[in-house]
């Protein structure tokens, strides 16, 4: 299973991801902690390491989705 992290820089753009990503049968979860949860630290990592891809913005999640 993949795993997508997502810091939505508005709660506009947090509502159209989540609902964006809902119709693709994505499953996004929202986290909002101080700090890094195991999930999103181990997305990190493996964005580190190579084995996933960070994207700067919804646009380019886009591109990379193919949407």
């Amino acid at each position: 299973m993949s795993t997508i992290v997502i810091k939505p820089k508005t709660k506009k753009e947090q509502d159209f991801l989540t609902r964006l990503l809902k119709k693709m049968n994505i499953e996004a979860n929202v986290v909002e902690e101080p700090a890094p949860n195991y999930e999103t630290r181990k997305a990190m990592e493996d964005v580190h390491q190579k084995k996933g891809k960070k994207v700067k913005d919804a646009q380019e999640l886009f591109t990379k989705l193919g949407i």
